[in-house]
């Protein structure tokens, strides 16, 4: 059996809320046109701005309890990039992506409890959850790059990737909605958890998940390079 740390189990919850959010946008989206459009509304906008307010009833509730301003944010432009996807784009996702979340929701319930033997739960043992890292933002551009009839160049990836890691907090709110329209459009799959764990985390540790993104795009991309 093995026993994690504290902090580790810590970002495996953290993990399991933003998929669970996630999950919960998307079918929020595809349900709801209304809502949809409230939260497109609100792309490139900060929490204060006022096309941001009809978004405020849509995601309060959703938000991890007394998070700060910078998280809040995160989680107010992943919900508007979701949103500002072709309204096709929700017909292709699956019936059951409600039993995902709800299994996101029910790890995290579990407080890392698992059953021995005897029956008995044992609060210091964690039980397989969601991976510590999904597909990075930096990956999916090179899936982007690499995926059959790809309308996406190499050379303009690489131009979109090297600009993102490059931003400020601010800035990347600001650049990311034309990076994931270009990653759309050439039919790359999104990590919109990993992308929300990315941005909540990026003012502290904005070196180490550029690093991330920039190895992951060009792993996946030598393969371009050699043809």
């Amino acid at each position: 059996m093995t026993f994690q740390a504290p902090a580790e189990t810590q970002r495996h919850k953290a993990r399991a809320s933003y998929t669970a959010f996630t999950a919960g946008i998307e079918r929020l989206c595809r349900a709801d046109p209304g809502a949809r459009a409230a939260l497109r509304a609100g792309l490139r906008r900060d929490l204060d701005h006022p096309r941001a307010r009809a978004m405020h009833q849509l995601l309060t509730l959703r938000l991890p309890e007394g998070c700060n301003d910078r998280t809040a944010q995160a989680h107010y432009t992943v919900a508007s990039l979701i949103a500002a996807q072709p309204r096709h784009a929700f017909d292709t996702y699956q019936e059951d992506d409600e039993d995902t979340a709800d299994e996101a929701g029910e790890q995290e319930e579990s407080k890392g409890q698992v059953r021995q033997e005897d029956g008995q739960p044992d609060e210091n043992i964690v039980p397989p959850g969601p991976t510590l890292y999904g597909a990075s933002f930096g990956a999916t551009l090179g899936h982007a790059v690499m995926a059959k009839n790809a309308s996406l160049r190499l050379s303009a990836a690489e131009s979109r990737i090297n600009l993102l890691t490059r931003q400020s907090l601010r800035g990347l709110h600001l650049h990311l909605p034309a990076a994931v329209n270009q990653a759309r459009t050439a039919g790359a799959t999104i990590d919109w958890g990993q992308l929300l764990a990315d941005l909540v985390d990026w003012p502290h540790q904005s070196g180490r998940i550029s690093r991330r993104w920039l190895q992951d795009f060009y792993r996946i991309t030598a393969r371009a390079e050699q043809d």
